[in-house]
């Protein structure tokens, strides 16, 4: 699929697994039962649309999908009972085949008899695939305003607000996900972590013309910071920025203007508490400080950069994490110059996760320039870039 970021999505909700969830349940509600049917009545010609709908369930579950979609089509044109859930099910048939206009065509029409959370969800997940991801979150906004406890449509929406580059809104998605249901947390995140590696993909094939990165690479930095005399807890920003204006990609602390957790990381890796007061009023932290190094290949000057540094786990089942700067600078034709940001202890959020020396072999390093400023007022900008 062409998506937006380039990448394809791994929904959830069309996995097979969910597909047998929900048709056990849809069964229920049609009220068909297999105990109303031997397999004497199976060897004979089938009459009623209940006859139908049952032997299109059982297709579907055994992946015969050409059979599935025949046997919904004979309940619709019957005008059976269930209507909407036959086009539910042929539409995921159709999805399963490959057609997926036919399948949104179908769950339009099911959606038009039953407003039905599900069939809102897979209908958003229909159309992200195709790259509508506008209409994709539109439903997945209508799927949560149906049910507000529906924890996987939170998932979902996190997942395209991720692909929309909204990382804080996708952040928040994915905790109330996560507090409705916590045994999506998994599948969830490593769709997160894969989506963000796509988009470092994407990122990295596409670059400015006229710069050259030389070099790059980050470093754990002692810094001390003045306490107050109480030991009591002080709340830190989660607004995921550094002093010089850095906003963290990769998992930003809770929600927006919402004081984040008292705790930092400190090099070892070890949660402790933030901040405690040290003898001389002061308390050590650990900075992280990321620099990169670029020549100037073009004929215009530089004068500012956004640039994001990349750390793409060597385990595809680890989590991705990336860092956006921005940084004002001036750089003529020819010349090279190394830009420095940070992520300040005193800036970023404590839920904000950073690298260690410790883990450092288990990631490769990239870094990807998104976004150049000139000196006469032009710029060049990837279309990938995060608004």
């Amino acid at each position: 699929m062409n998506l937006r970021l380039g990448v394809i999505c791994p929904m959830q909700s069309l996995n097979e697994s969910p597909f047998k969830k929900v048709a056990m349940h849809y069964r229920s509600i049609l009220l068909i039962s297999l105990l109303f049917f031997t397999s004497a009545t199976q060897a004979q010609e089938l009459k009623s649309a209940e006859e139908y709908t049952q032997r299109g369930i059982s297709r579907f579950e055994k992946n015969d999908l050409d059979g599935a979609i025949a046997d919904f089509t004979k309940v619709i044109e019957m005008n059976g009972s269930g209507q909407e859930y036959c086009y539910y099910f042929r539409g995921m048939a159709q999805y399963r085949k490959g057609n997926t206009t036919l399948a949104i065509d179908d769950l339009t029409k099911a959606i038009t008899l039953k407003p039905d959370p599900r069939f809102l969800d897979d209908r958003g997940n229909l159309y992200a695939r195709v790259g509508e991801l506008d209409r994709a979150l539109t439903d997945l906004n209508k799927a949560i305003e149906v049910s507000p406890q529906y924890a996987k449509a939170f998932g979902d929406r996190g997942l395209i607000q991720l692909m929309q580059g909204a990382v804080a809104d996708a952040e928040a998605d994915f905790k109330k996900c996560f507090e409705l249901d916590h045994t999506l947390e998994p599948q969830f995140k490593a769709a997160a972590s894969q989506l963000k590696q796509h988009t470092i993909s994407r990122f990295l094939h596409e670059k400015p013309s006229d710069v050259e990165i030389t070099k790059f690479s980050w470093a754990e930095t002692p810094a001390k910071a003045l306490v107050a005399p109480s030991s009591a807890p002080i709340s830190v920003s989660t607004t995921g920025v550094s002093a010089t204006g850095t906003r963290v990609l990769g998992n930003p602390g809770g929600e927006k203007g919402e004081g984040g957790p008292s705790q930092v990381l400190n090099p070892s890796g070890i949660t402790t508490p933030y901040p405690r007061s040290e003898s001389d009023g002061t308390r050590d932290f650990i900075d992280y400080k990321f620099n990169v190094t670029i020549k100037n290949t073009g004929s215009k000057t530089i004068v500012g950069v956004k640039w994001a540094y990349f750390m793409e786990p060597k385990n595809a089942n680890s989590e991705a994490l990336s860092y956006l700067f921005s940084t004002k600078t001036n750089v003529t034709p020819g010349k090279e110059k190394t830009l420095t940001d940070s992520l300040n202890s005193t800036g970023r959020s404590a839920s904000t996760k950073v690298p260690s020396k410790q883990s450092r072999d288990l990631y490769n390093e990239r870094v990807a320039i998104l976004r150049l400023d000139y000196a006469d007022g032009t710029s060049w900008e990837s279309s990938a870039t995060p608004k």
